[in-house]
């Protein structure tokens, strides 16, 4: 029998957890969870940005779970990305004695020591979004990265077919999780016989530079056919160039992720596409598994919470539940 996707095990989850809300009330209210059990869990979800856009529905995703299952849960994290900052909220979740620790580990080995810290004081980590597989975490709920970079090439070839200069934008480079679609991209594009030429622009976090380094890379080579940004910083940024400057007809854009300003551009036909990692899975799924571990001691698993590819055929509908913080 062919195996079945982690997406779907996903998804069943959350039909799991839906039907009991809506056939049992008193499952529904946390406290009355907690009351039963005679445990009410502790869990911090830790994340690398917490100010960026993206991190939106993985906050609802962690507070509906934590109420779901009667937790007491804390989102927190530098508002900017700031490894050492990260592990300082690590370091104080572990201080704090939790019960559990979800966090973002968006370098290979900075978190290795910390993650140690936390295991050899009982404390159970699990890497949500952005993993460190050789940290030592116990499990990772997120998007396969290198793979949503390919998918994002495949897109790449639509809507630039016949090959020309590209723009991939990156806001953090180092960053594993972002560097992986990158080379994705590439990937793809490589075997394409050299059609394709791609230069690589860092741009930090802040919206504004974002803007303006994009924009002068595409202003100094004024045959460039895309830009596409692996993250939602530099895809807003070149969503609010290509209006700024009037671009919609001299350049393809795309994107990944869900905020407002590249459903709108996708919406009126200035990007072409950006690609879903379904964060509200990635943050409730994660504090189900903590919660599961503790609770009846099942073991946390690698969940892959897909590459959706959002386009003008479904942008209408996937807006409105962005709207709500479900995508």
């Amino acid at each position: 029998m062919k195996a079945l996707p982690k997406t779907f095990f996903a998804a069943v989850s959350i039909a799991v957890v839906t039907a009991a809300l809506a056939i049992c009330p008193v499952f529904a209210a946390g406290p009355d969870v907690a009351g039963k059990t005679g445990q009410r869990y502790k869990f911090v979800v830790i994340t690398h940005a917490t100010a960026v856009p993206f991190f939106v529905p993985v906050r609802k995703g962690v507070e509906e779970a934590g109420k779901l299952v009667g937790a007491d849960v804390t989102y927190t994290g530098p508002a900017g990305f700031d490894i050492q900052k990260q592990i300082d909220s690590i370091k104080s979740a572990i201080a704090q004695n939790v019960d559990g620790i979800a966090t973002t580990m968006p370098d290979p080995t900075a978190f290795n020591d910390v993650v140690k810290e936390a295991m050899g004081r009982g404390i159970p980590v699990i890497a949500l979004n952005a993993d460190a597989p050789g940290s030592g975490r116990l499990a990772y709920i997120g998007q396969g990265n290198y793979e949503a970079g390919v998918s994002m090439g495949q897109q790449i070839l639509k809507v630039v077919p016949g090959g020309g200069h590209l723009l991939l934008c990156i806001h953090t480079a180092g960053a594993e999780n972002l560097e992986a679609r990158i080379k994705g991209v590439r990937d793809v594009l490589d075997k394409q016989g050299g059609k394709y030429a791609c230069r690589v622009v860092a741009t930090g976090t802040d919206m504004v530079r974002a803007v303006g380094l994009i924009s002068s890379a595409f202003q100094a080579d004024p045959s460039i056919k895309g830009m596409f940004g692996v993250e939602d910083v530099t895809g807003s940024a070149i969503a609010q160039i290509i209006d700024r400057d009037d671009l919609k007809e001299k350049v393809a854009g795309g994107s990944f992720d869900l905020v407002a300003d590249v459903l709108n551009a996708i919406e009126k036909g200035e990007m072409q596409f950006t690609i879903d990692q379904q964060p509200y899975l990635q943050g409730f799924q994660s504090v189900m598994e903590l919660y599961l571990l503790k609770r009846y001691n099942l073991t946390p698993t690698d969940i892959n919470t897909g590459v959706a590819p959002v386009t003008q055929e479904n942008v209408a509908k996937v807006k409105e539940l962005a709207a709500q913080g479900y995508r």
